[in-house]
């Protein structure tokens, strides 16, 4: 006949508790590999014409199914050199504050998109603990021309 104890509960609950604090803390370093790699390639890719092409088929969808902007990309505020302060405060030069290939984004928009009427912002999408977040690049348009 099986016997059970208090002490095998606390042992129980003890094996549990440890399994999954090894477990958030895998995740946890895995995260951090994946944001280290992001990062890495933000800093070293070169925007291709393939990727503006991309990004003008989605600004195309988007405006044909009659939103006001759409987001090319989404990243971690903490690759940003400020944490994302300047973009989340609307402050002037927050463009500076982008990691590597975004700042050539902003270039890209700058000399191609900008002529032709597109707007280009930034906003914090999400505050994990308060904090921010996330951001998205954005090119935006008016509803209507003139």
């Amino acid at each position: 006949m099986p016997t059970l104890s208090v002490a095998d509960l606390f042992a129980a609950k003890a094996a549990a508790q440890a399994r999954r604090h090894a477990e958030e803390e895998a995740a946890r370093e895995a995260h951090q590999a994946e944001l280290k790699a992001f990062a890495e390639k933000l800093m070293t890719y070169q925007i291709t014409e393939e990727d503006k092409q991309r990004a003008l088929a989605k600004i195309r969808r988007a405006f044909e199914n009659g939103e006001k902007e759409a987001m090319l990309i989404r990243f971690p505020s903490d690759l940003c050199e400020d944490q994302g302060r300047r973009i989340n405060n609307r402050l002037e030069g927050w463009q500076e504050t982008l990691p590597g290939v975004l700042k050539h984004v902003h270039e890209w928009w700058e000399k191609e998109l900008a002529p032709g009427g597109f707007t280009f912002g930034a906003r914090v999408l999400d505050y994990p603990g308060g904090m921010p977040g996330d951001i998205g690049l954005f090119i935006g348009w008016p509803d209507q021309l003139g």
